[in-house]
């Protein structure tokens, strides 16, 4: 017969008085029709109100998201934060831009259409308190709330799952470096200054960060928790999401790899490996996906 394992014991709920300070940054470009289901899912987060520093990350150049946001009834918890239109327009430039506003000893990436679940925050510091001292960020599983609406999002649910309950947890278990999801991130915010944040001109800035993270010998961990998001419906949405995560790993990996024996040296013989086959294997996968059909 076999044997199930014995279930981990549930952790005891922390005090809401011994709950630090998190920040939350949610950065918006021309989503002004997700302001109100956003601000409802950050609501319903289980996490004393007070203890909440929530930033609304928007371009100034973005009219109409700001509108509708300023003309929101918002928590005193949630302030507006308009980035300045310099160039590059990208999102790691406008958190770069509010990480100096965070207040929070803890931080967290929520995009416009993330539905976290509600215990993810106090989860995640109950993850920090029981991790070793090097670590530094822990990455929320992905999930999507429209799965079955069509063909293409159930690919996309298969990719997610395969990364995120199956990829990513074996990369913790090897403490390999991890590239990260680009949402539902979790910090410390003084390991993320001390990294100097986001490369500002990667568009896959969350799979750079993974890799200077382990570079640093910080440790990034997977968080028993999951964030539902929207997978693109069309093919029309999807193309440019598709072609700019391969862009951003393309960066990525010559980014990294200019000085190779460095690299090497930094992440040793199996994060080095491990590197290769995560960012270089990504893009040359999509290389040699066509020749299987």
């Amino acid at each position: 017969l076999l044997r199930r394992a014995p279930s981990k014991p549930a952790r005891q709920r922390i005090p809401d008085a011994e709950l630090p300070l998190y920040t939350v940054l949610v950065p918006l470009y021309r989503e002004a029709n997700m302001l109100a289901p956003l601000t409802a899912a950050l609501a319903r987060l289980d996490y004393p109100g007070a203890k909440l520093d929530i930033k609304l990350i928007l371009e100034a150049v973005d009219v109409e998201t700001i509108a509708v946001a300023r003309s929101l009834t918002l928590p005193g918890n949630v302030e507006i934060v308009v980035v300045p239109d310099l160039h590059p327009r990208t999102k790691p430039k406008a958190l770069n831009y509010a990480l100096p506003l965070a207040r929070g000893e803890y931080l967290v990436i929520y995009d416009a259409e993330d539905r976290p679940e509600r215990d993810q925050l106090r989860k995640a510091i109950a993850a920090f308190h029981e991790g070793p001292p090097n670590l530094a960020c822990l990455q929320a599983k992905l999930n999507l709330y429209n799965a079955s609406d069509n063909w293409l999002t159930r690919q996309f649910t298969i990719e997610y799952d395969a990364l995120f309950e199956g990829l990513l947890p074996a990369l913790d278990r090897l403490q390999l470096p991890i590239p990260l999801g680009g949402t539902s991130n979790h910090f410390r915010v003084s390991a993320l200054k001390w990294l100097m944040a986001w490369d500002p001109f990667n568009v896959t800035e969350d799979a750079d960060l993974g890799t200077r993270l382990a570079r640093s010998r910080y440790r990034c961990r997977v968080l028993d928790s999951t964030t539902f998001e929207e997978a693109p419906p069309r093919l029309s949405s999807w193309f440019p999401q598709r072609t700019r995560w391969i862009k951003g790993y393309m960066q990525t990996w010559f980014v990294h790899m200019r000085q190779p024996a460095r690299l090497w040296r930094e992440l040793g013989a199996a994060g080095f490996l491990g590197f290769q086959a995560m960012i270089g294997g990504t893009v040359l996968s999509a290389l040699v996906h066509p020749w299987f059909y």
